[in-house]
């Protein structure tokens, strides 16, 4: 017999994920910097490896710096689920309601998974979007990633369980 789910299900970040996340972040941006520095390598200036040593600087600098944020002041629950929407506080202020997604899907790229909600555009207007859910439409769409993206990444929970929730969670005509 199966079981209903919880009504509200509250998911933390996770302390030590999040200080795993801080730690990769701060190595890749240590890595990318000696290469654009030449520190290692035998890298020639103005060339393309160069190039990427900074480039990934810059990208992993700033990855390090929204986890540190994260870690500083994510408080209580991070993914809120209940039976009338889901609320990622690193995607939206507001709660997605579920009459809004017109579908749930996975989106994966080296093991990583991403839950992608596509959400009905009048709805989704109306959401106050983080800067991040708002810069990282337009680079998604790209992707092939059309939706909001919800992840595990950092979470108390892992990603096929977020996703089983959200399904037990939809309602059904």
């Amino acid at each position: 017999m199966a079981t209903a789910p919880a009504d509200i299900v509250e998911i933390e970040m996770s302390p030590l994920r999040m200080l795993g996340l801080l730690v990769l972040g701060v190595v890749m941006t240590i890595g990318c910097a000696a290469i654009a520095l030449h520190w290692i390598g035998d890298v020639a200036p103005g060339s393309f490896t160069e190039f990427v040593g900074y480039a990934g600087t810059l990208f992993f600098g700033l990855c390090t710096g929204v986890a540190l944020w994260r870690i500083l002041t994510a408080r209580g629950p991070v993914v809120t689920i209940t039976p009338e929407g889901i609320r990622d506080t690193r995607v939206a202020a507001e709660f997605i309601p579920w009459r809004g997604v017109m579908g749930i899907s996975t989106w994966q790229h080296r093991g990583q998974k991403v839950m992608v909600l596509a959400v009905d555009p009048t709805i989704e207007s109306g959401l106050t979007l983080t800067k991040i859910a708002k810069w990282s439409r337009g680079p998604n769409r790209a992707l092939g990633i059309d939706g909001l993206c919800v992840t595990a990444q950092g979470l108390t929970i892992g990603y096929d369980a977020l996703l089983r929730t959200c399904l037990q969670h939809v309602p059904r005509d």
